[in-house]
Parts: C-alpha cells; structure tokens; sequence
C-alpha cells in the first residue's frame, strides 16, 4: 500500500517557504535573502497535511550550535579555487590516508575558507543538517563563447562531493569541525550542482572563476524548533 506525502508541509507550516530560484528555505517575505528575487506566497495545496509532521519539530535549540545565530539556521562560504576530485585514496596503514598533493591542497583550502567562515568560539552543530554544494569548473575551450551549456562533461559530481565530505569530515583528527558527526547529513538541496563560470553559469550560485559554493544549513526539524517549543 502506498501514501502520498506533502514534503513541503513541515516548511510552509511554519512560515518558511523555499525560494523558486536559489536552495535558500527564507521566512515570509517579498524577496529573497540570498538571491534577492521575488518569493511567492505558498499555495494553499501546500498547506495541508497530516498534523503528524509538526513532530519533525522536535528537535532542541541547544543542538544547533553556532548555526543557531546565523540567518535561515545558514553557513554558506566559497572556496576560490579550481576543485579538485577525490577517488580512490591510498590507505599504507589501518587509519593513514595518503593524498596526491594537489587533493591535498584543496582539502586545505576547504577547511581553511570554511574556518574563516565561521570565526572563533564557533560550537559544532549536533543535529540533522542539509548540505548545499554548487562546483563552478573552468570552461572548456571547445563551449560556445556566447551562449550557456550545462557542464556535462569531467570531472564526475560523485568525485567532487566526496572530496568536500572529506574536508569537512568531523572524523578528521586534524581541521576545523562544522557538525559533530557524518551521519547528520541528511542529503543533498541544491544538487550536488555542476557550472560553468558566471554570466554564462547554469546555476544561481555560479561563480566568476573556478571554486566551489557550499551552504550547510539545520534542517527544517531544527531550524523550526523555537517556533514550536
């Protein structure tokens, strides 16, 4: 037997409603915090559920962490450089990991622009988060000059997110920690995403050169909580 979900209940219930054109999950208002375009009211389809879901609210400020004080419950920060992918790495012993160099310069980079994001004193966020990632890769000669295209070609998504999983990875000995554990992430909104640079990117995030966008954002369970309590 199967039953038809509305996912968006726990959002527009609460105020919260998701922007058409960038992942930002912003409270009612005319425009959009991040991308600045118009927001649309939520249709009244979207309104109704079963009241069950207000259960997904039960999640406790305190787990928040740092991300409590931030706008939307948001981390979002850049990494200017050209992304790097992670495949198989090489294990010489139980709990060593050997990088090529170059990997091992993009992990740095990631966890040296996701400190700077989150200044001192910041606490690790110990409940379910939504990780956001939008890979701007240098055009190809052989794209249209004028025209946007999809960067459907390499490096593979798989390869490109790991290495930021990796970088971001509390289970690192060694970096800076955002969250406390792995197994908070829930999943993935946008993407993970692929572009080419701006104005001729595919995606709101698209940078002018090579990097990455990342947005690691509380849930709606927990960024809803105060609202509820």
């Amino acid at each position: 037997m199967s039953s038809s979900i509305d996912v968006q209940h726990p959002i527009t219930e609460s105020g919260y409603r998701p922007c058409p054109f960038c992942p930002a999950v912003p409270r009612p208002t005319t425009r959009c915090p991040h991308c600045r375009n118009h927001v649309p009211a939520p249709s009244a389809v979207n309104m109704r559920a079963p009241a069950s879901w207000q259960r997904l609210a039960a999640v406790s400020e305190k787990v928040l962490g740092s991300l409590l004080n931030l706008p939307e419950r948001r981390l979002t920060f850049t990494v200017a450089e050209t992304p790097v992918t992670q495949g198989s790495v090489d294990v010489p012993a139980p709990g060593v990991v050997k990088y090529s160099r170059e990997l091992h310069n993009w992990l740095h980079q990631i966890n040296a622009a996701t400190q700077k994001a989150c200044g001192t004193n910041w606490e690790p966020a110990n409940c379910p988060i939504i990780m956001s990632a939008v890979f701007t890769l240098p055009r190809p000669k052989s794209a249209p000059k004028t025209k946007a295209v999809h960067a459907a070609t390499k490096p593979d998504i798989d390869k490109l997110i790991r290495a930021v999983q990796d970088a971001l990875s509390p289970s690192a000995e060694k970096g800076f920690h955002v969250y406390t554990e792995d197994s908070h992430i829930l999943g993935y909104d946008p993407g993970p995403y692929k572009t080419y640079p701006a104005p001729l990117g595919t995606h709101a995030w698209a940078l002018p050169e090579p990097g990455v966008t990342i947005a690691l954002t509380a849930a709606p369970s927990a960024a809803l909580c105060q609202d509820t309590a």
